[in-house]
């Protein structure tokens, strides 16, 4: 994880492998919550606006989640019951956690 970065109104955080990057960021005056996956080739990152190789979660539920089982969401479920959320900001990213830790691991062995 790259430390975070609070820029004014913008908040962004990235998870970096060597092959791709999760980059989640957030601007609360706008209400704009983004999870975007980027390949990384040769230590460059492929285009944002390019969304074959810069997919957006929602791509990414789009393509895999009907391919998620039932005991899949049951352990998912399990994973975050802990996890206590206080207002709609962090509802958003408490979603965009449990859907990212079921479609990303099929996202990344295709």
């Amino acid at each position: 994880m790259d430390k975070p970065s609070i820029s004014g109104r913008f908040y962004c955080v990235d998870f970096n492998s060597a092959h791709h990057q999760v980059s989640i960021s957030y601007e609360p005056g706008d209400n704009a919550f983004f999870v975007m996956v980027g390949d990384s080739r040769n230590g460059k990152f492929a285009d944002i606006d390019d969304r074959t190789k810069t997919p957006r979660l929602a791509d990414l539920n789009s393509r895999y989640i009907i391919t998620v089982t039932s005991e899949e969401r049951a352990e998912n479920e399990a994973a975050f019951e802990s996890v206590v959320v206080n207002d709609k900001e962090e509802r958003l990213l408490l979603k965009a956690a449990k859907e990212l830790r079921l479609v990303l691991p099929k996202y990344l062995r295709s």
